[in-house]
Formats: structure tokens, C-alpha cells, sequence
């Protein structure tokens, strides 16, 4: 990369620190964040750099990621979705989509919305579903072919940054055939697109993740990868997008409540207490093993993609990365007392954060 868009990240983290209180409490989507993440060029960082984008690779997204994640969780969580569909995109390879079957119209749509991503656009999921979660083989949103395009029709939940983003990339499974599940990247203008607000969460408060509505049509050219089908094998050979993606993002959030921790307990003197350093150290000693977990899995994501054992790495990132930071931000809480549970105090919002 030209750029260093971890550097980027670390300079971007105090502003987005210092907005998360109010999106927070008023349970809004942290707008301010997303336009500093635009104009440092952050919606281009898994786009090849022919297109425009930094070129990153999925352990860059990591480190990435945590970084914004010690400003705000529900900022880098969200980013996390506008990555994981950037990230499925720049991995389709020439290769992998003539394994595929992939036409190369579909390879000039990858391209130009990759391009349009580096340009500043974002893009969210619409996946899981109300009693269905994200399990593909469950969902009940549907599509068919009609002249042109396709119809979906359905109704998402936890569509985080519902009402902001410029497209969504919809799970739906054929009204045919219901072993068949494709993806299709719906624009936000699209007719028939409706959000639901519902979202009133005890943490992450700030991802808008709303329902979303569709009855929608959309052109042929926004079936991902112009080959119906391809959802479920892009989750087998992909799965870090869905999984440890998550991961760099929670050992964030888990750092974060280490470095609220001590800022609060040396502000009253507190940390030559032995059982306070006593937490600090357990849980900075936790926090640095998940870090590493979650590189791991990175590299070997980038080395070996899809590999069995690859993908035994990113299970046990994201295990291990939602495990440190709830205990984390558990113990960081227990160590600086009550005051630190009054709203609006960081270490409060971090845990509830963490939790979920």
C-alpha cells in the first residue's frame, strides 16, 4: 500500500473516540465517523489498487479494523460489513472465476463497483434474518428471474448501517429452487427498499443495524458474480469475511477497555494497588493473546484461503476475540468501580460494547 491505512486508522481512532458517547446514548449512526473514513480513502483499502483502492490485504484489514475499533466498536463494526463485501469482491480472482464458471460480465460489474467503493462508496449486508439468523439454508427472503433482472422479495434484520449505505448486499434464496442461495448488491435507491428503524440495543448501539424491506427489482449485472449459487460457496471458501472479520474488530473493543481502564484508575491513583495492576496485567495479557490469535488467522488467511486448517485458525479467532473482550471489559470494569458505570463513561459503553 501507498498509503499506511493503519497509521490513517490510528489517527482517525481519538476523533472517532471522542464522538462514540452521543451516537451512543441517542442510539444514531455515527455519520461524522463514516465521512472521516471517506475521506481518508478507508472504503478503497481491500480494493485493488488498478481500481483505485489501497490494495490491502486481509491481515491489513485486520489491523485496520482494531485500530478504529479502539475509537468506536460500532463504527469499525459496521465498517466491517462495507470490508467483508470489498474483500469477497477483490478476492474473485480471474482464476478462481474461471473455476467458477464466473462470466466476464460479472467481472466487469466486480470492477466497477470496486471502483465506485474507492470512489467513496459503501456498502452494507443484509443477511440474517428475524428466527433465521444468518444461517443461508434458513433464509425466506426469495428471488426469481424477470425481463432484465431479478425480483427479490423479503425482510432483513440486523442490517447495520440500514438507512446509510449506498448499496446492500442481499442473501436470497431461489423461489425455484430453494437449494440455491445468490447474492445481489441492491442500491439504496432502488424502488421498494424500505427501513424499518427497530434498533434499540443494549451495546453497539451506534450501527443503525435496522430492518430492511425489499420488494425490489434489480438489473442482471447485480447478481454477485453472475452465476446463481455462488452464495454458499463463496461461505465455505470465504468464511473469514463472515467470521474473523468480526474477530480484529472485538480485540479492538477489548483494548480499548484496557487503555479506558488505566487512564481512569491513574487520573485517581489507583494503580499502584496491587490487585488492580493484578487486572490490568491479566487482562492486557488477554487482550495481546487474541491480538495475536487474530493475526494469525490473518496470515494464513492470505497465504492459504479456504485451506481446511486456515479455517480452523478463523473459527478460534472470532471464539477467542469475543471471550477476551467480554472478560476484558468485565474485569476493567470490576477494577475501576462503580463511578466507572455511570452512562455515559467509557468503560460503561465498552462493556455493554463488548457484551454484544
Amino acid at each position: 500500500m501507498t498509503v499506511d491505512a493503519v497509521a490513517v486508522a490510528r489517527r482517525l481512532a481519538p476523533r472517532l473516540a471522542a464522538r462514540a458517547a452521543e451516537y451512543d446514548r441517542d442510539g444514531t449512526f455515527p455519520v461524522e465517523d463514516f465521512a472521516d473514513l471517506r475521506s481518508a480513502g478507508l472504503f478503497g483499502l481491500l480494493v485493488p489498487p488498478a481500481l483505485g483502492g489501497l490494495g490491502a490485504s486481509f491481515a491489513g484489514y485486520a489491523a485496520v479494523a482494531t485500530e478504529l475499533a479502539r475509537g468506536n466498536g460500532a463504527t469499525a463494526l459496521v465498517f466491517n460489513m462495507h470490508a467483508s463485501v470489498t474483500g469477497a469482491l477483490g478476492a474473485l480472482t480471474e482464476e478462481l472465476a474461471e473455476a467458477l464458471g464466473v462470466p466476464e460480465e460479472a467481472l466487469a460489474a466486480r470492477d466497477r463497483l470496486l471502483a465506485e467503493a474507492a470512489a467513496g462508496a459503501w456498502y452494507a449486508v443484509a443477511m440474517s434474518e428475524r428466527g433465521a439468523g444468518s444461517r443461508l439454508s434458513q433464509l425466506t427472503t426469495t428471488y426469481e428471474p424477470v425481463p432484465g433482472g431479478y425480483h427479490i422479495k423479503g425482510a432483513k434484520a440486523f442490517c447495520s448501517g440500514a438507512g446509510h449505505a449506498d448499496a446492500y448486499l442481499v442473501a436470497a434464496r431461489s423461489a425455484a429452487d430453494g437449494s440455491v442461495v445468490s447474492q445481489f448488491l441492491v442500491p439504496a435507491t432502488a424502488d421498494g427498499l424500505r427501513v424499518e428503524p427497530t434498533w434499540d440495543s443494549l451495546g453497539m448501539r451506534a450501527t443503525a443495524s435496522h430492518d430492511l424491506h425489499l420488494d425490489v427489482t434489480v438489473p442482471a449485472d447485480r447478481l454477485l458474480g453472475g452465476v446463481e449459487g455462488l452464495a454458499l460457496v463463496v461461505a465455505q471458501l470465504m468464511p473469514h469475511w463472515l467470521v474473523a472479520s468480526y474477530a480484529a474488530v472485538y480485540v479492538g473493543v477489548a483494548r480499548a477497555a484496557v487503555d479506558a481502564a488505566v487512564e481512569h484508575l491513574t487520573a485517581r491513583g489507583l494503580t499502584d494497588l496491587p490487585a488492580v495492576r493484578a487486572r490490568i496485567g491479566r487482562a492486557d495479557a488477554a487482550t495481546a493473546a487474541a491480538e495475536l490469535v487474530v493475526a494469525e488467522a490473518a496470515r494464513r488467511v492470505d497465504e492459504a484461503p479456504g485451506d481446511a486448517e486456515t479455517n480452523r485458525w478463523v473459527w478460534r479467532a472470532k471464539l477467542l476475540a469475543g471471550i477476551a473482550a467480554a472478560e476484558v471489559a468485565a474485569s476493567m470494569v470490576e477494577a475501576a468501580g462503580t463511578s466507572a458505570t455511570r452512562r455515559g463513561h467509557p468503560l460503561e459503553r465498552l462493556y455493554r460494547d463488548a457484551r454484544c
